[in-house]
């Protein structure tokens, strides 16, 4: 199964103690744009300045100072972040009429903006959240990320922000976190866990194949390969059915 032991506990019936790493602290945006924003540094062409990894604020130190800040309750005043143009990777993401007219989509990845940031006042936070990541963006453009964005038919922009509030309602996962729950290392951190998968649950054919599982998280692809590694064992340890002998097989056919 490839979700949150939180989803597990709530169809089997059984209790589910989150811990305190467990809640979610990322606010994703998904743009349209027109075109790909020209950046203030003159070496960089905006085709290549975005086919890659853009980090905003997320230099050691200002991690640090965000992650101090949003622990105590507010917003970062550097609010870290990266984005992803999906479309320079593969442009089949979007319709052949936008290609030809320029058209990309970006992601905005945000972090430090953890779920109880958001669970009294979502609307509101969302809309201070977005404002911030834009600005933490904008800090690099020569021109004003909202310019080149594509405008919807009901003449809004075409810009979709969820909160870990959102994410939570919309797909489940514990606190928005999008990761499932808190990451572990890819090896065994407890003696009894070794000689396991860390995909097993309490039921000897159900195995977790997500970010759930022990020693996985993100997408690393790490769960994937365990839980095929514990199926293909337990089907190796599986008796196979002995053939009938040729005695059985002759009084049969008589």
């Amino acid at each position: 199964m490839n979700f949150g032991r939180n989803v597990l506990a709530k169809y089997s019936g059984k209790g589910y103690e989150p811990e305190a790493v467990d809640e979610g602290s990322v606010f994703k945006m998904n743009m349209l744009l027109r075109r790909l924003p020209k950046l203030k540094a003159k070496k960089y062409p905006p085709e290549q300045a975005w086919c890659g990894t853009f980090h905003s604020d997320e230099g050691y130190e200002q991690m640090n100072a965000s992650y101090e800040q949003a622990g105590k309750g507010r917003l970062p005043d550097k609010t870290p972040c990266e984005v992803y143009c999906h479309t320079l990777t593969d442009n089949s993401i979007v319709s052949p009429e936008l290609r030809a007219k320029g058209f990309h989509t970006i992601t905005l990845f945000g972090l430090d903006a953890p779920y109880s940031l958001f669970s009294t006042e979502n609307e509101k936070m969302r809309k201070e959240a977005e404002k911030k990541f834009l600005e933490s963006m904008g800090q690099w453009l020569e021109e004003p990320l909202e310019d080149c964005l594509a405008v919807a038919r009901d003449g809004s922009l075409c810009i979709e922000s969820k909160t870990p509030v959102d994410i939570e309602n919309s797909l489940g996962m514990y606190h928005g976190n999008i990761f499932q729950d808190a990451p572990t290392w890819p090896f065994a951190a407890k003696k009894e866990q070794v000689g396991t998968w860390g995909v097993e649950t309490e039921w000897e054919n159900v195995f977790l194949c997500g970010s759930s599982a022990l020693r996985g998280g993100a997408v690393s692809g790490i769960p994937g390969h365990n839980a095929a590694m514990k199926v293909l064992g337990l089907i190796q340890k599986t008796p196979k059915p002995q053939r009938p002998t040729l005695d059985v097989e002759l009084s049969r056919s008589i």
